[in-house]
């Protein structure tokens, strides 16, 4: 981080020569000029400085009996220093500023996380009937309105939020969970009771593995996020994260965030048997940790109907209150 204010500020590499470099840079030390990276060579050393304290350098190189001499240039200000007097590129920079400012007051990506009973396509055909959609201008998309009227439109839609991100509109949506069933509170003061679960498992099962991973990178300055790429492709599986400058464990609002998007494939295969059975049972009891929280099993029968096409598992439980 140091270094890149040095390069915004710009900085010089100097050498001192033919003269004491201890004296030299005792008197640094005492007008509180900061010199940086000393090379000791022989009789003269290398260091660098900011600017400013280069043109006191002079006075104390004099005062000890050597000579300062610029050796490198570096940073932004020598850069610019021979497009000085050319005010069509400042002007150039101020309305480039312009335009990224204004552009960024549209929404140009609509990103929607969450929603698993209910399509993207579905979400997107209500959002761009209520206004928000890529292309319209963030003054006027009521972010707040079209939330509440999302979950009142939407029955597993428990809760919805639509968050700014620079020029994209992220989209969080919790679905409702199914609620197990409540035949255990129907007799009061009964604690033992009987349950049955059962779930069905087909033959044809499919392996998915990833068959590709992009990332997409957005360049953060400010309110300002600036997508750094065309068109993103939405993957199965999608995650980011950020990263940006700190000072002293400050985070700057400069810096990036990273879009990973992971695209999915699959094998088909037939299960035997042994293997349907097994598959099955092990949903079952992944289903029965879910809906048998906070009883104890005093006894299970297990029963299972293999066909051609597929397997249903059936438990039957006698329970207890914990």
């Amino acid at each position: 981080m140091i270094y890149i204010f040095r390069l915004i500020f710009g900085y010089v590499n100097f050498v001192y020569k033919n003269g004491f470099v201890e004296d030299f840079l005792t008197e640094c030390f005492n007008n509180s000029i900061e010199i940086r990276d000393v090379q000791k060579c022989d009789d003269y050393i290398i260091a660098s400085c900011n600017i400013k304290n280069y043109k006191k350098l002079h006075r104390i190189a004099l005062k000890t009996g050597g000579v300062v001499k610029i050796i490198d240039k570096k940073g932004l200000p020598f850069v610019l220093l021979p497009l000085k007097n050319r005010y069509g590129f400042f002007v150039g920079m101020l309305l480039f500023c312009v335009l990224i400012s204004f552009f960024g007051s549209f929404v140009w990506n609509v990103e929607i996380n969450g929603n698993e009973k209910i399509s993207n396509a579905t979400v997107n055909a209500f959002l761009e009937n209520n206004g928000l959609k890529q292309g319209v201008m963030w003054g006027s998309v009521n972010r707040d309105k079209i939330a509440w009227d999302m979950m009142s439109s939407f029955d597993d839609f428990s809760w919805v939020h639509i968050n700014k991100r620079g020029t994209t509109a992220l989209v969080e949506i919790n679905e409702k969970t199914d609620t197990p069933p409540k035949d255990f509170d129907k007799l009061q003061g009964i604690n033992v009771f009987r349950r049955e679960l059962s779930v069905t498992v087909s033959r044809e099962q499919s392996d998915v593995f990833v068959k590709n991973t992009k990332k997409y990178y957005n360049l953060e300055f400010f309110a300002l996020s600036v997508p750094l790429y065309i068109n993103r492709q939405k993957g199965e599986i999608s995650s980011s994260s950020n990263s940006f400058l700190t000072i002293k464990d400050t985070a700057l609002p400069i810096g990036y965030t990273v879009f990973e998007e992971q695209y999915l494939s699959s094998t088909k295969r037939t299960l035997n048997d042994n293997e349907l059975k097994a598959l099955s049972k092990k949903r079952l009891s992944k289903k029965e940790l879910q809906e048998l929280d906070g009883f104890s099993i005093v006894n299970k029968t297990e029963k299972y109907d293999i066909n051609e096409n597929s397997c249903t598992a059936t438990f039957t439980y006698v329970i207890r209150r914990k």
